[in-house]
């Protein structure tokens, strides 16, 4: 079972109790500090060492984003950020990612989105025991459980590993109804995942799907087609 410790630096004590309160009900999943600023955030962060960190941007005294460049220079465990803020420019959201935030996430929080995000960056028991073979070839391509998009495309191949003529329309839909997401979102956070396999893709990317042209990664269907195929010749 996972136990999974989880800091709060946030000034905003309303948000501080929802995220109490989604974290009680939440299985393996512990609220071990709250820190109302970023001098106190990174105090209880040396004290507490947290496996996750969710983390307001604008907060007085130290923001979010000194928080992450002092964090970055911690020795020991470093933990897994996830920004939660009311501010929606790409540039904050952008340094905030250069500077070690894995996801940012924009208030007020989707609670079923944010449970997905966790669930992403430390995967369950059954899910790191058993992987499958949807999970192996993604991971032998390059990408990583943390990866955006991995959860979304190790579903979808899932499905088109049983049904080689399903429509991509209906897997985006089947894939955003298992978790509670949207059409769009899946559709891009898959895009987002084959580009990047595509940059960093070795000879075994090239051996097993043929994607050689590295000025042109693939689209969703040709990427996950061509993979599920492989996956069905070794069931």
């Amino acid at each position: 079972m996972r136990d999974i410790q989880v800091l709060l630096v946030e000034d905003n004590c309303s948000t501080c109790a929802l995220m109490r309160a989604f974290f009680d009900q939440a299985d393996g999943l512990t609220v071990c500090g709250e820190a109302h600023d970023g001098w106190e955030g990174l105090e209880l962060l040396r004290e507490k060492r947290p496996d996750l960190v969710l983390l307001d941007l604008i907060m007085p005294g130290m923001d979010g984003l000194e928080f992450l460049r002092a964090a970055a220079g911690e020795t020991g465990k470093r933990p897994k950020v996830i920004v939660l803020s009311g501010v929606v420019a790409d540039e904050y959201v952008q340094q905030a990612c250069r500077l070690g935030a894995s996801y940012y996430l924009v208030k007020p929080v989707n609670l079923t989105e944010l449970a997905g995000r966790i669930d992403t960056l430390f995967p369950k028991e059954t899910e790191q025991s058993d992987p499958g073979l949807a999970a192996w070839a993604l991971l032998r391509l390059g990408a990583d459980r943390e990866s955006l998009g991995y959860r979304d495309a190790r579903y979808a191949l899932g499905l088109l590993a049983e049904d080689g003529g399903m429509q991509m329309k209906k897997i985006y839909l089947d894939t955003a109804e298992a978790f509670s997401t949207t059409y769009s979102r899946v559709e891009k956070n898959l895009r987002t995942l084959i580009k990047n396999i595509h940059k960093t893709g070795g000879s075994f990317y090239e051996k097993t799907l043929g994607f050689a042209d590295r000025e042109k990664p693939p689209d969703n269907g040709s990427f996950l087609r061509a993979l599920a195929e492989e996956i069905r010749k070794k069931k």
